[in-house]
């Protein structure tokens, strides 16, 4: 399958063999599975259970709240973003992910274990090119004391501004080029993150039952649950989660990106605006 001589990232991969990672949901608290199996070309990334295969795209974004939500016909897979930022991050465009369970294994709150059972396969190149997506304006969205801009440019590169009015975290701002190596050494590893104060609230909403201070950074006012493995740790989460929800759109962008205080909702309404820019272009092109 692996072709010779070609130039790697211009071509479509998928994983070597299937693996299998266990874990807790992070917000249901169920015993969760997910099997990666490898895919064809021009498959994508398509979540399959309950007689359901939905694709990795925001179109199928059904939920934002504190994690990405895909949905369809009553079927629902929570907290997609660590998984799809690993298989982006690591040059997975095409696999099926088989789920027993309705969310996704929270494991250590961040994607490295993703990325270790990923690279513990290996992938292999496909016999078609990848579908690479490319600006030629600038794109934004803005939100409540929030935005992210995207502009042209010969690569992904991601930076986010984050800012609380916390004395342990203030303004924390994270800066990338989205490569393979970039990814594993210095975002996969950023685990997810709350506010002491926030816990209350989220377990009203039936969420964060499988929490653990084995998988997420507690914040309270005077110390953190644990050692940060970064100085800018939990900005460079929110390079990781912007980096799923990135790869929603369904293909390779190249684009100089901006993010400040952006979440999941806003992360997915930003997809969702340049999936529009990016299918008019596309029907400009065919129509000249």
């Amino acid at each position: 399958m692996k072709r010779l001589g070609l130039n790697g990232n211009n071509w479509q991969r998928t994983l070597a063999e299937r693996v299998t990672i266990r874990g807790t949901g992070l917000h249901s608290g169920d015993r969760c599975v997910v099997v990666l199996h490898p895919a064809a070309e021009d498959v994508g990334i398509v979540f399959a259970g309950n007689g359901e295969r939905i694709a990795g795209v925001a179109a199928n974004v059904v939920g934002t709240a504190r994690g990405t939500t895909l949905g369809r016909n009553g079927t629902r897979f929570s907290t997609v973003e660590h998984l799809m930022a690993a298989l982006h991050g690591l040059g997975v465009d095409n696999s099926c992910v088989e789920v027993q369970g309705t969310e996704m294994p929270a494991l250590d709150g961040s994607a490295m274990p993703y990325v270790d059972a990923i690279r513990g396969v290996g992938t292999v190149e496909l016999p078609k090119q990848r579908r690479l997506l490319t600006l030629h304006e600038p794109v934004w969205i803005t939100g409540d004391g929030s935005f992210i801009l995207a502009v042209p440019a010969k690569r992904l590169r991601i930076t986010y501004v984050m800012r609380y009015d916390h004395p342990l975290i203030g303004t924390q701002t994270a800066t990338f080029v989205i490569t393979e190596s970039n990814f594993r050494n210095h975002i996969a590893p950023a685990r997810t993150f709350v506010m002491y104060e926030e816990i209350a609230g989220l377990v009203s909403q039936k969420l964060a039952r499988g929490g653990s201070l084995s998988n997420a950074i507690v914040v309270w006012q005077d110390r953190l649950s644990s050692d940060l493995r970064f100085p800018d740790e939990l900005a460079r989460h929110k390079v990781l989660d912007l980096t799923g929800d990135l790869a929603l759109l369904g293909g390779r962008l190249a684009a100089e990106i901006v993010a400040v205080k952006s979440g999941h909702a806003l992360n997915v309404e930003f997809v969702r605006r340049l999936t529009d820019y990016l299918s008019e272009e596309e029907n400009a092109r065919e129509a000249a």
